[in-house]
């Protein structure tokens, strides 16, 4: 179930959800998107990290900031543990405590549309670590006062952040990739631009001049999806935002992200997120009731 309920159900009740140190194992690791930020750190293991049309080559002290509504998926090895801090917030958790030049800086870590790759060397990695204990061991407590010492200490790591990238111009950029992972991205490219439109693997194949079997080994291996689930995917999970914030009839939104038919779509729909288009439609509006 592509759904993420506790993500977004904590985002709704406090504005926060993190998780310091996880090293669990999914049989599928889904592609998704959410509500909110997200500040990701790699802490140990093997594993890429799509977001949007980039491929992040993970190291240990890698960090990726992005906002949650583009559509994103890691892609680790069951070879070495998999090991990685994360918290996701929303805007309006931080905006009250903070004044609007301070909160327009905190805030423009997240605008690169493709993730923001930063890197911490081996000597500043235990403090970063330890932000992220404190702010899950603050959150399960829910002692007097909480709330106001998890946007602090929210604010302390995403200050310590901003001033790395000021001072050493750590913005990183897209570090030399392999051919096939360069690839990758065009298919990625692609996708993101024609979701809405119903095109073949032969097509796709013949528009970016690549061969039709080696594009398909290639994306399989970099990404742990084939084209077409990557395809239904994005469109499932376009569909999602579209029957949250939209009106617009069902067999409208079938036709308008690519779906042959209505009981593909309400079929593909049910399979990744558990639920049909029209319960998910009726859980989103009670949610906002």
């Amino acid at each position: 179930m592509v759904i993420h309920t506790p993500t977004n159900l904590a985002l709704r009740r406090l504005g926060i959800y993190v998780r310091a140190d996880a090293d669990d194992w999914q049989f599928n690791w889904p592609v998704h998107t959410h509500e909110g930020l997200e500040v990701y750190y790699f802490q140990r293991g093997n594993a890429n990290y799509v977001i949007g049309e980039n491929i992040h080559d993970l190291s240990p002290g890698d960090m990726l900031l992005f906002c949650g509504g583009t559509i994103h998926r890691v892609n680790p090895t069951k070879e070495t543990v998999y090991i990685r801090s994360y918290v996701n917030f929303t805007e309006a958790f931080l905006q009250q405590q903070l004044d609007e030049e301070m909160f327009g800086k905190l805030m423009s870590l997240f605008e690169a549309p493709n993730g923001l790759l930063i890197r911490w060397s081996p000597e500043e990695r235990e403090e970063v670590e330890m932000y992220f204990r404190a702010i899950q061991r603050e959150n399960e407590r829910e002692s007097f006062g909480y709330e106001v010492i998890l946007r602090t200490l929210l604010i302390q790591l995403l200050i310590a952040i901003y001033r790395k990238v000021k001072r050493l111009h750590q913005i990183v950029p897209n570090a030399h990739q392999s051919h096939s992972q360069e690839n990758v991205r065009r298919i990625l490219q692609y996708i993101n631009q024609h979701y809405t439109n119903s095109f073949s693997l032969q097509q796709l194949s013949g528009d970016l001049h690549l061969n039709k079997y080696y594009m398909c080994h290639c994306f399989k291996e970099v990404t742990g999806y084939t084209i077409n689930n990557y395809v239904i995917s994005k469109r499932i999970e376009e569909a999602k935002k579209l029957l949250r914030t939209t009106d617009e009839p069902i067999a409208f939104l079938c036709e308008k992200l690519g779906f042959n038919t209505a009981v593909h779509f309400s079929r593909s729909f049910k399979k990744l997120v558990g639920v049909s288009p029209q319960q998910y439609r009726k859980q989103a509006a009670g949610s906002r009731a």
